[in-house]
């Protein structure tokens, strides 16, 4: 390999999310004009199973500070990466994970190694001379992702673990992106001006989308239609609806606790039955606990008009994903870097996920930053969906707009 691609110099600092809360930025040099930057951003409702963050837990920002983690990279990691080629992705991956030396990256926290990661990823396509869906190795015959904006958010995106998490919208079929992104600015403020004439309108959750207050399940995905049919498109033709249930968020002891009411497995079956039938909703993420994986399977075998797809059920993990797979438990499965905490973790849990027909959504976080990185490796990647937000929040539309400057350049190719 050539000397030009060694590392020369890694840098890393606080910064914060969305959230305000600190988050770590990491760069990888090769050169003083070619390096790679990337911030980890962070998850409200998490799965249990998923790569822990680095947290100092002491006075300084209500024991968020990441001081801790910027000293284990200044100390530790970067003497380990320094003379490494950045463009062999996998052999700077196992370097973490050698260090780490955990199941959850309970030693190097997933929020240091992801943004490590992350980095050294751009650095090599920066290096390359090329944006990031150009230099990977999935880059041919490349297309746009379907978007799936929020129009509404609950659950830990909002404050509130006692109710469905986000509500969202997708294009059906072919689409044109300005379109949908005209229908998205409709459906979305339509829907705002109708919970507004109620005194529904309590204000935005973490993501970007519409907070209501004292609104069901039902309630939201009626205002949805109702938002759809007035934006002159078809509810279930020209749009889906979505809901993320994160039903783990509200579960304990064998019982679902959601908008007052105490439920059990077979209730929430009788809620999905009415909202696929009765409301268009098409997917459905995290219906039930994270490890009730039985009942995942039940919904998947019975739901033949919406798919199941999962997130904390899988946590961007190999192995989950294989059980999933092994039960038939998934139409499809979100991602998240952080979940694992390393691309190469990541792109082998693309790689299986697409070998088993599944749908792939890459997504960002509640707590996320201005980084655009993911609408380029949405198109690298070739997946079929990119989850980032609502159309409101700079977070959220960094990544929006990233997708549109990505479009006009494969517009004109």
């Amino acid at each position: 390999m050539n000397n030009d691609n060694k590392i020369k110099k890694v840098k890393c600092r606080r910064v914060f999310d969305s959230r305000g809360n600190p988050a770590i930025e990491v760069e990888i040099h090769v050169s003083n004009n070619i390096y790679g930057r990337a911030i980890s951003p962070s998850g409200a409702s998490t799965g249990s199973r998923e790569a822990i963050e680095k947290r100092d837990n002491d006075n300084n920002y209500m024991g968020k500070d990441v001081k801790n983690g910027l000293k284990i990279i200044e100390e530790k990691i970067s003497p380990l990466l320094i003379g490494q080629h950045c463009n062999d992705q996998k052999n700077f991956d196992d370097i973490l994970l050698q260090f780490d030396n955990s199941s959850q990256k309970e030693n190097i926290g997933g929020n240091v190694s992801s943004a490590l990661s992350i980095a050294n990823y751009l650095c090599a396509s920066k290096l390359s001379n090329n944006n990031i869906f150009k230099y990977d190795t999935y880059s041919e015959n490349l297309k746009l992702p379907r978007p799936e904006i929020q129009i509404f958010g609950g659950g830990a995106h909002s404050g509130n673990n006692k109710s469905f998490q986000d509500f969202l919208i997708y294009p059906v079929g072919e689409f044109n992106l300005d379109d949908f992104f005209n229908n998205a600015h409709s459906i979305f403020y339509k829907s705002k001006k109708i919970i507004e004439s109620n005194n529904n309108f309590y204000g935005y959750c973490d993501e970007g989308g519409l907070y209501p207050n004292n609104l069901n399940q039902y309630q939201i995905c009626d205002i949805i239609n109702q938002a759809i049919v007035k934006s002159n498109l078809n509810p279930g033709k020209d749009i889906g609806i979505s809901i993320d249930v994160a039903a783990t968020n509200f579960y304990k002891n064998g019982k679902y606790f959601i908008y007052e009411n105490i439920l059990d497995t077979q209730d929430l079956d009788t809620i999905y039955a009415n909202l696929i039938s009765n409301y268009n909703v098409s997917m459905i993420e995290d219906p039930y606990n994270e490890k009730d994986l039985n009942s995942f399977t039940k919904l998947k075998s019975v739901s033949k008009s919406a798919e199941v797809i999962g997130d904390d059920l899988t946590c961007t993990n190999l192995s989950l994903l294989k059980e999933a797979i092994t039960l038939k438990a998934i139409d499809g499965i979100i991602m998240k870097i952080n979940q694992c905490g390393t691309i190469s973790e990541t792109l082998e849990v693309l790689k299986l996920a697409k070998e088993n027909n599944l749908k792939t959504i890459l997504s960002a976080r509640s707590g996320d930053t201005e980084d655009c990185f993911l609408s380029q490796l949405s198109v690298a990647w070739k997946v079929d969906m990119i989850k980032v937000g609502s159309i409101t929040r700079s977070e959220r539309t960094s990544k929006w707009n990233e997708l549109i400057r990505i479009n006009e350049m494969l517009n004109k190719n």
